[in-house]
């Protein structure tokens, strides 16, 4: 069952996106799903999903636990017979991130107890990935997304049942080339079709969490 946050529900988050010293606000609202941590969701594989040539994955989100669950929960994952082709999760004590792919993995620290949304967004390079957590760098680690055999894609789980996560995802993008910064900044909380996004030749798959599907782009 998908519950969705009413219109207005997310300002009570501080969907915020900190540039410099001072914040950005718009009056856009990206879709949002609640995980309740039993409830997630699942879609076939397809080349708009991948990562493994280079692209970049974006998306706001809030953890919503304060006991250590005892597994890091994951947020999005590719994966199939021989491990995930990519998968990122949120640290368990909510300080950070993990992206891993194949047997390697790459943590990024940020703190994300504060009950706020916070946009993130993992770009890989021919030589690796960078993160940036609300238009700010955070890392970057020469781990490269795979190209596995993919039986699936998951949104809150590893598989459809464990390593769950509680919480609140929106607006996620999946882009078949790397967006630069400045890019995702401006478009983060923007409505990238009446906007005029530079590169939206280039979307892949996008959220639409108000039917509970991801909407792939041909």
């Amino acid at each position: 069952m998908k519950t969705s946050l009413k219109k207005g529900t997310l300002a009570l988050l501080v969907c915020s996106l900190w540039l410099g010293a001072g914040t950005v606000a718009q009056a856009y609202e990206p879709d949002v799903m609640v995980f309740d941590g039993e409830v997630s969701l699942d879609f076939p594989p397809s080349p708009r999903l991948a990562l493994a040539e280079g692209g970049t994955l974006e998306f706001w989100v809030a953890p919503d636990w304060s006991t250590d669950p005892g597994y890091d929960p994951v947020i999005i994952t590719s994966a199939g017979p021989e491990g995930p082709a990519y998968l990122l999760a949120m640290l368990r004590d909510r300080d950070g991130i993990a992206f891993a792919a194949g047997d390697e993995e790459a943590v990024f620290l940020f703190d994300f107890t504060d009950g706020q949304l916070h946009h993130v967004a993992i770009s890989q390079y021919a030589d690796g990935i960078e993160v940036y957590i609300d238009g700010r760098q955070v890392g970057s680690e020469p781990i490269m997304a795979l190209d596995l055999p993919v039986t699936g894609v998951w949104l809150g789980s590893i598989d459809g049942t464990n390593n769950t996560f509680r919480g609140v995802l929106a607006g996620l993008r999946m882009w078949q080339e790397v967006v630069p910064r400045e890019t995702l900044v401006a478009f983060a909380l923007k409505d990238i079709f009446e906007g005029e996004h530079p590169q939206l030749a280039a979307l892949g798959a996008m959220s639409d969490f108000n039917t509970a599907a991801l909407l792939l782009v041909e």
